[in-house]
């Protein structure tokens, strides 16, 4: 299969599906690496923003929320 028939079929996708797909060429890309372990630097960015919270620099906003918004901006489905 070309490239050009994967264009071709790609933007026949739902925006869903186009979403997906995307997703799956990103971990083709990616390098593989145990997203389990938390490096250094994101232990530091977490304890930041977890004093921010805690001095009522940032507030934060509920799991929920932030899922529906993106939902409507992206008019993804459950």
């Amino acid at each position: 299969m070309t490239i050009e028939i994967l264009k071709e079929q790609t933007v026949k996708l739902s925006r869903t599906e186009r979403l997906e797909f995307l997703q799956f060429l990103a971990n083709l890309l990616a390098p593989e690496e145990d997203i389990s372990t938390v490096q250094e630097n994101q232990l530091k960015s977490l304890s930041q923003r977890r004093e921010q919270l805690r001095l009522g620099d940032i507030t934060a906003t509920a799991a929920l929320d932030v899922k529906s918004r993106l939902k409507n901006k992206y008019g993804l489905q459950d």
